[in-house]
């Protein structure tokens, strides 16, 4: 599959806070998802864990909070 077509693809954005409470939030793409995804993990007051990215039930990518910051799990 193209990479252009994985971008058009829809998806799921999860966000999963610190007390294990789970937000999904569909995105129209995979592109917009990344976008979206950045943009939670910058937001001051959410107290997340985990961000993670999926289309088709496979995950796209998937981050999680630690003591320096955000990093890239998948």
């Amino acid at each position: 599959m193209s990479e252009s077509s994985d971008a058009a693809r829809t998806a799921n954005l999860i966000l999963v806070e610190q007390s294990g409470a789970k937000h999904e939030i569909p995105q129209p793409s995979a592109t917009s998802g990344m976008i979206e995804a950045r943009r939670a993990m910058r937001r001051r007051g959410l107290r997340l864990r985990e961000v993670k990215l999926v289309s088709r039930h496979t995950a796209i990518a998937r981050w999680k909070a630690g003591d320096q910051g955000w990093r890239r799990v998948a």
